[in-house]
């Protein structure tokens, strides 16, 4: 079973908190799959990991099936896929099917004080029982 590390949503837009997490755990040389179910939202990350800093640089690709395997560090997904190999699965939007999340050593996802927050914390409390 995935370690899962909640982090609380600061700003009703993911994006800005996806992208620091995701510029941190390159820092720290993680390799990273991206759980970005909805196709607008995905490109919305993809172009705002260019941007979101002045200096930041967050390597990734926007990653679809044809593309196979790759080696790059960040790969935001919208299917159930693991195509750089990596340990940690960051959720930047929808919940992701628990079984495929499971695959992964470490789970983070962003979430909120709202019914929303409440549902995610469930959802992860449930998975790890049901893994257990």
């Amino acid at each position: 079973m995935a370690r899962i590390e909640l982090h609380v949503l600061k700003i009703p837009k993911r994006a800005k908190q996806v992208a620091e997490l995701l510029d941190q755990l390159h820092r720290q040389g993680a390799r990273v799959v991206v759980w970005v179910a909805d196709e607008g939202r995905r490109q919305i990350l993809d172009d705002y990991l260019w941007t979101f800093e002045k200096l930041a640089f967050v390597p990734h690709i926007l990653w679809s099936q044809p593309l196979g395997e790759v080696d790059d560090p960040i790969v935001l997904v919208g299917e159930a896929a693991n195509p750089n190999r990596a340990s940690m699965l960051v959720v930047g939007d929808d919940l992701p099917d628990g079984s495929w999340a499971a695959t992964f050593d470490v789970v983070h996802d962003l979430v909120g004080a709202d019914e929303d927050g409440a549902a995610r914390r469930e959802f992860w409390d449930r998975l790890g029982r049901d893994s257990a």
